[in-house]
């Protein structure tokens, strides 16, 4: 009977909001509560892998209507608002933050078009209608756009076509029963979720509904709504509001003057609100700078160019290119510890709190590794596996649908030493096996072209060996640090858990490896492509336990998701090498 009730409502809600549209008044937005459950309500969203080529050329094609009709807002009244303060996702952040990752949500990407994201967000505020008829909702999932009869080559769909179709609503009635039910949902119903929350999300932002405002009490945690100011007198409420509202009127209709005067007034009547505990300007700041530097995007590209004259130096010589070289990864180095170092100020915590950061950790290591491994041997070989890894590593993070936002934990993890300190090295273990695992598809590679006997093939051998080395003692302390923690928390040092069963498997994968050479019972280019093919046992530990299996370590619950086609790629290609390299080994042994 409940099903049947939310099932009919959500019909009712549908043909009111198409009703309202037609008649071109605003339509009453949905609230969450209205369809899913309370328990469901809060569900965050779990974003899929999309093309990011399609993604971008959508945008793309939609940034000159959008750039035609909202004109660029003064930099002057961007300036003054994107750090002002905002309670959202558990915790405070500057406005340009909030916008980034609404627009992240909402499309896919931290932009819109060519708008500067703060002018994007308060452009669809302001202006509801127009961009409710803007195809700006991310629908990744073929046949969820197929299911919505909507056009199936079309990655992003208006909320009026939602609208327009009603099919979003019944479906979730059916949804939110089977998982009050407990029962695990289907690739179809978890992206089906996915809509509905970029809907609600959307729903919000037209609604304004923006914790701008501190609350009057120190003891208050819960930031106030900036169209209910509740707790603060009604003279000193309502001029706040006003503020607001004559802002966003003034972005609406007004010219550049006035949007720029009403933009001051607006920061400075939040700021006078409660001035005893509003956040410090310097981390707000702080967190606008490193969005606007990027600093992980320009180290790519600095590892990417280090890798290159290394890669040149290494093959044909010239001391002047591996001092360029090494010059663009001591650059991107600084780059890549200062973005992380911002990180950890801004978020208050450590640097391994999602898997986005996990990457930029895993590489940092790599290259702290290879720095070091170059101080003692002065070769090339280690700065140039460590650049390929941190482009490659860094490419994949902004690439990914990964979630790049600066997430608070809850305080358990946060204050724990141990975990942290499990954390860091775990992920430290992965960084310096992928070290390895790159100095032996070179080992591989120069022996496939120039066979056994070429001179460079035993120090490589060597280096691989090291790197192996360091990554197993680092991996066996991560899991033994995980143990102990496992005991303090939940009375048990080990469990069995899909991280922790394949953690082992990879370790004893390695150390089976390193025995095997110490024996004699396996060399050369069979321990280098035995060293590639534990890359697929980490591959596994590191990535696929945390999307696609149920665990105390999983990041998406074991929610079917489509693998990214990337990594079947990978996959195809990396069987392919091992195969050919290792006929090659055979052939000249038979020889």
């Amino acid at each position: 009977m409940h099903s049947k009730r939310s099932a009919c409502h959500c019909e009712e809600r549908s043909d009111e909001a198409i009703r309202e549209a037609s008649r071109g008044r605003p339509r009453r937005p949905w609230r969450s509560h209205e369809i899913a459950s309370p328990r469901y309500a809060g569900l965050a969203m779990t974003r899929v892998p999309i093309l990011r080529l399609a993604l971008a050329m959508t945008v793309l094609a939609a940034s000159f209507a959008w750039s035609s009709h909202h004109k660029p807002l003064p930099a002057a009244a961007l300036e003054s608002l994107r750090a002002i303060p905002i309670q959202h996702s558990g915790r405070v952040k500057p406005l340009d933050s909030f916008a980034r990752e609404t627009l992240e949500l909402l499309t896919g990407s931290p932009r819109v078009g060519h708008l500067d994201p703060v002018q994007a967000v308060l452009s669809m505020m302001a202006d509801p209608d127009y961009w409710s008829g803007e195809a700006i909702l991310s629908v990744p999932f073929r046949p969820l756009r197929e299911a919505l009869n909507l056009d199936p080559k079309k990655t992003h769909v208006s909320l009026g076509e939602l609208l327009a179709g009603r099919e979003l609503m019944r479906m979730l009635p059916a949804i939110v029963e089977k998982q009050q039910a407990n029962e695990k949902l289907t690739m179809l119903e978890n992206e089906t979720m996915d809509l509905y929350n970029r809907f609600v999300t959307f729903d919000q932002l037209t609604k304004q509904e923006l914790n701008l405002v501190t609350p009057p009490s120190a003891q208050e945690a819960v930031w106030l709504s900036i169209l209910e100011p509740a707790g603060y007198e009604w003279k000193k409420g309502e001029s706040m509001k006003s503020a607001w509202t004559g802002f966003v009127d003034s972005v609406r209709s007004g010219t550049d003057e006035e949007i720029v005067l009403t933009a001051r007034v607006l920061k400075a009547e939040l700021a006078s609100a409660s001035p005893t505990h509003y956040p410090s300007g310097w981390r707000l700041s702080l967190e606008v700078l490193y969005h606007s530097l990027s600093p992980f995007r320009w180290a790519r590209w600095a590892y990417l160019m280090a890798a290159v004259a290394l890669g040149v130096s290494c093959v044909w010589g010239g001391r002047w290119l591996a001092g360029a070289g090494f010059l663009g990864m001591g650059l991107a180095f600084l780059m890549h510890v200062g973005g992380i170092a911002a990180r950890v100020i801004v978020g208050g915590r450590p640097p391994v709190s999602n898997f986005y950061e996990s990457m930029l950790w895993l590489a940092f290591v790599a290259v702290l590794l290879a720095i070091i491994f170059e101080a003692i041997y002065r070769v090339r070989y280690f700065g140039l596996c460590a650049s390929i890894l941190a482009a490659v590593t860094l490419l994949l993070a902004d690439h990914l649908p990964l979630d790049p936002s600066i997430s608070p934990v809850v305080a358990v993890l946060r204050s724990n030493l141990w975990l942290t300190v499990h954390v860091l090295t775990i992920v430290a273990s992965y960084g310096a096996l992928a070290l390895g695992v790159i100095m032996a598809h070179i080992y591989a590679g120069m022996y496939l072209v120039h066979g056994r006997g070429h001179e460079g093939l035993r120090p490589l051998d060597t280096w691989v060996y090291r790197s192996l080395q360091v990554g197993i003692v680092l991996l066996a302390a991560g899991i033994m640090l995980g143990a102990v923690w496992a005991n303090a928390s939940w009375g048990r040092y080990w469990g069995w858990d899909p991280k922790e069963t394949w953690a082992l498997v990879t370790l004893l994968w390695y150390i089976a490896m390193l025995h095997g050479r110490f024996s004699g019972w396996i060399r050369g280019a069979g321990f280098a492509l035995a060293t590639i093919a534990g890359f697929f046992f980490l591959l596994m530990t590191y990535y696929g336990v945390s999307f696609y299996l149920v665990g105390l370590h999983s990041y998406a619950g074991g929610n079917a998701k489509p693998l990214p086609p990337l990594l079947i790629a990978y996959f195809a290609a990396e069987i392919a090498f091992i195969a050919v390299v290792g006929l090659k080994a055979r052939g000249l042994v038979r020889a």
